[in-house]
């Protein structure tokens, strides 16, 4: 969720000053702050970010102001404290519990210093410092990802036992596909294939999955594109992977139509709320009831102020190559986390796929963020480059691409269907077809305009 705002000061500004960003300012209308003010525009988030953080309630204005040093102190009483530094060695720890307590003091240590050092977002709800500690958590799983690429196959998965216990087992993965009748008049539940599908785990998880990602996407027909796709990547790799083997109403129908369908809905929902909400931050200080103020303080996790996502893939062919990687980086993500389950014998359950989603979820609030305004300041072909988390990102997915190619050799012995060679031939050649026709229409339409004479000038002579 995009959370970008801040606090109106108690210094007597209009009500309504944090509404204007949306709508432009003029001279009434204007954040001021420290002495200068800045007209509340459409413009960079990062200026509108600075803006926020220079003026903010009183009541609060203690948590923006830097404490590094007190910070720092307490963070050396922790270390202090945790390494027993000051008491008598403990002998009876084995060698492996020295080294699992180090490794995680070196993490802490690494996110204390990205809490307080790392660079700033667009992002400043509920506080900038939680998302440098996002920015922390997002290097720390790429380092994680970098030294399980060197290591072994079988050496990886019985690391992985260090993480949690229940890994290092191969799984019996489940396939969805061999039997696609509905009704059973054998079985004493005669819709016991329809019934076992829907108390499946991952119903909950498209559902929730999708909500979050309209959330974050914001744009219903690039929502449909990566449901349907997403889709088609499942039946592509069936024979690679049994739990990608699903009946055709199971992946159309109960996927696509009802979980799909039912969590862009509900996430567009939610976008539409916020979109069309007033966002009169009155700061804390200013509220008269303890519920108000209690309401203020509960605000602070939502937004402050709601973008719409443009992404304008139609403006041309470039633009719409732009956000077609965008889509792919995510449909990469979303077809690696079964390959990585796979490969690395992690059941559906285990805590650490969680993690993962977790941690995906939160790097990837700000990155599209930052993807979206870069591609509004002129994408590829500007002069901006790519936002921290974006570039996080795409080296995380690129990691975890590594992983499942070097781990996953030899595991998929069976080949690749001519039918599904001849789909992907087609879409590529298709694409490939429909940008180059599109490119010389608008040269030609670019090469008219400029050789098309001016006829008002024409009737001036």
């Amino acid at each position: 969720m995009s959370s970008r705002g801040g606090e109106k000061g108690a210094s007597g500004r209009e009500e309504g000053a944090v509404k204007d960003w949306k709508y432009g300012g003029d001279e009434k209308h204007r954040l001021s702050g420290g002495g200068g003010g800045a007209d509340l525009v459409r413009t960079e988030s990062e200026n509108k970010v600075q803006s926020i953080l220079r003026d903010v309630d009183p009541w609060t204005a203690w948590m923006y102001k830097p404490h590094t040093l007190v910070v720092t102190l307490f963070g050396a009483a922790l270390v202090v404290w945790a390494s027993g530094a000051l008491q008598a060695e403990d002998q009876n720890l084995d060698p492996a519990a020295h080294t699992k307590r180090g490794v995680w003091a070196v993490i802490a240590v690494f996110l204390g210093y990205c809490l307080l050092q790392a660079p700033p977002t667009i992002l400043v709800r509920p506080h900038p410092a939680c998302w440098r500690f996002v920015h922390g958590m997002a290097v720390v799983y790429l380092t994680f990802l970098t030294y399980l690429l060197f290591q072994s196959r079988d050496g990886a998965r019985q690391f992985l036992k260090n993480l949690h216990p229940d890994l290092g087992v191969e799984l019996n993965e489940r396939s969805y596909g061999t039997d696609c009748r509905i009704y059973t008049p054998e079985k004493s539940n005669k819709f016991s294939n329809v019934y076992d599908t829907l108390f499946d785990e991952y119903v909950i998880a498209h559902t929730i999955g999708w909500w979050c990602k309209a959330i974050m996407i914001r744009n219903q027909p690039f929502l449909w594109f990566l449901s349907i796709t997403f889709e088609f990547c499942e039946r592509s790799f069936i024979h690679m992977l049994p739990n990608f083997n699903e009946c055709w109403w199971d992946s159309f129908v109960l996927d696509v139509l009802i979980c799909n369908w039912f969590g862009i809905w509900a996430g567009m929902k939610t976008v539409r709320y916020f979109d069309g909400k007033t966002y009169n931050w009155v700061g804390v200080s200013q509220q008269k009831s303890f519920y108000d103020k209690a309401r203020r303080t509960l605000g602070q996790f939502t937004p402050a102020f709601w973008d719409k996502d443009e992404w304008n893939a139609l403006d041309g062919p470039w633009r719409f190559l732009e956000v077609l990687a965008c889509g792919l980086v995510i449909l990469s993500v979303e077809v690696m986390g079964f390959f990585l389950k796979f490969i690395l014998w992690m059941p559906p359950l285990n805590p650490l796929n969680s993690y993962r989603l977790a941690v995906w979820w939160l790097i990837a609030n700000p990155a599209i963020r930052e993807y979206h305004n870069f591609l509004q300041s002129g994408g590829f072909l500007g002069s901006k480059k790519l936002g921290a988390f974006c570039w996080l990102g795409i080296s995380i997915s690129i990691m975890e691409a590594l992983i499942c190619v070097k781990f996953g050799r030899g595991l998929f012995p069976a080949p690749v269907p001519p039918h599904v060679i001849w789909f992907w031939s087609i879409v590529i050649l298709g694409l490939v077809l429909f940008l180059c026709t599109w490119t010389y229409r608008n040269y030609k339409a670019r090469k008219e305009t400029i050789l098309k004479p001016d006829v008002s000038t024409k009737k001036l002579s």
